[in-house]
């Protein structure tokens, strides 16, 4: 299920931190629990699980639709409105009541420093595109790959999309995530291939920012065109792709 959300800000010039991630992934909680509490309190504990790896099958797009100045670490934003995708692969299990959780809502993204109103002004449901074996995708939110360091066990490597490891975790993060929740399928991944057809685009973005615990996580915004199957582009499209998707990453849309 694919929700496009049009959010009215609640001002007039208002400035937002630039790293707003995860103040968005804790409302999105916040309302699931909303809506139904025993699936949150399972979905933050548990989640989709295969072999002891655990995902939330769940993304949302950067804010979008929306002009803006970006001073230091803070955006103005100089519109009324801003648009925001949230993407969720467990149509089945959400679709009693996610479609509603969203109506009318009320949220801020900011800190001590700034901080912004936003209001749920309409929700629309967008339509399924169609699944084929060979994709073009658009990534609306930065794709985060991780490995450990080959020579320091203790070191973790943010993989940019042309590190030679790339493309197979990519496909491995994908088939992990369709077993967590399908019936388990030995995918013959000698055809699939990843096209990269964009230059990459770093992205540094703060978990947390200035707070106890800060993360930093690097992603890459970029097009590619994808080959493996049907069920492994519909979950990255829905659940996204790479890891961290719950806290706004690997978000793509059809091209």
């Amino acid at each position: 299920m694919r929700l496009l959300l049009k959010l009215e800000i609640k001002g007039q010039n208002e400035h937002i931190p630039i790293n707003y991630q995860y103040e968005i992934s804790s409302w999105i909680y916040k309302l699931i629990h909303y809506g139904n509490s025993e699936f949150a309190e399972w979905l933050h504990t548990h989640g989709f699980m295969n072999k002891n790896k655990q995902f939330k099958l769940f993304t949302f797009s950067n804010l979008m639709d929306f002009r803006y100045k970006q001073k230091a670490d803070r955006l103005q934003i100089l519109s009324n409105e801003v648009s925001l995708l949230v993407s969720f692969y467990s149509t089945e299990i959400m679709d009693p009541f996610i479609s509603g959780i969203f109506q009318e809502q009320e949220f801020s993204i900011g800190d001590k420093i700034s901080s912004a109103k936003f209001y749920v002004k309409s929700v629309e449901k967008l339509p399924e595109p169609q699944f084929e074996e060979k994709m073009k995708f658009r990534l609306i939110s930065p794709v985060h790959l991780i490995q450990k360091n080959p020579f320091n066990e203790n070191k973790t490597d943010h993989l940019p999309p042309l590190h030679k490891d790339f493309e197979k975790l990519f496909i491995s993060n994908l088939i992990e995530k369709y077993n967590s929740y399908n019936e388990v399928k030995d995918f013959d991944t000698d055809s699939f291939s990843l096209k990269i057809l964009r230059e990459p685009v770093r992205r540094l973005i703060k978990i947390k920012a200035d707070k106890p615990g800060e993360t930093k996580l690097t992603g890459y915004l970029f097009d590619f065109e994808f080959n493996s199957s049907p069920e492994l582009n519909r979950i990255g499209f829905y659940a996204g792709f790479g890891k961290s998707n719950s806290l706004g990453f690997g978000c793509g849309e059809v091209v």
